[in-house]
């Protein structure tokens, strides 16, 4: 679940103020919505031959519109930048990422990303291909319904228990089990 959210994170640095936007997204910008997220090669848990299925226009919705964003504290730089392929560094102070993503059709980027830092080196593999516009309702990330993922969300949301969670709450226990069971929800969501 975490390496998911890394590559939502990921693709929402294209919309970031303190990161350059490589030409082949700005040749795409017509494209937003949802994309299908297949992790060719890595992948950690969720492993190679995963689909999850990313709403871009979530992305571009900051929950804090209007705010300015706190700095990143990473330093991003273009190694190469043309319509077709980008390479983008990411120097942060616990990991440094080298990103190399080519276009492969009007639809779809197939992208590389190599990382070093306190884990060790690690490689991931993945092609990112335009379905169409995001459904009403969709959550930024969602998975198969049917998926081993699907299931392990679904019991894991089935054990959420807003009384029990919130029992040693000593503020407002209302709005504790509220968040609960908003959490329940947004994991649910994730695979419809």
């Amino acid at each position: 679940m975490r390496r998911l959210l890394v590559l939502s994170l990921f693709a929402s640095t294209a919309f970031a103020q303190d990161t350059p936007v490589p030409q082949m997204f700005k040749a795409m910008q017509g494209q937003k919505g949802r994309y299908q997220v297949e992790i060719l090669e890595g992948g950690g848990r969720v492993g190679a031959g995963s689909k999850v299925t990313l709403c871009t226009d979530n992305l571009m919705r900051s929950p804090a519109a209007g705010r300015p964003r706190a700095e990143s504290g990473c330093k991003h730089r273009l190694l190469k930048d043309t319509v077709d392929e980008a390479v983008m560094e990411s120097a942060c102070k616990e990991r440094t990422s080298t990103v190399t993503m080519k276009r492969e059709s009007a639809n779809s980027v197939h992208m590389a990303i190599s990382s070093t830092g306190a884990r060790g080196p690690q490689e991931m593999k993945l092609r990112y291909t335009h379905l169409g516009p995001c459904r009403e309702g969709e959550g930024t990330v969602s998975f198969d319904k049917d998926s081993e993922q699907c299931r392990k969300i679904r019991e894991r949301a089935a054990k959420m228990d807003p009384a029990k969670q919130c029992a040693r709450d000593k503020g407002d226990r209302g709005t504790c089990e509220q968040r609960v069971r908003d959490a329940a929800g947004q994991l649910s969501a994730m695979c419809s």
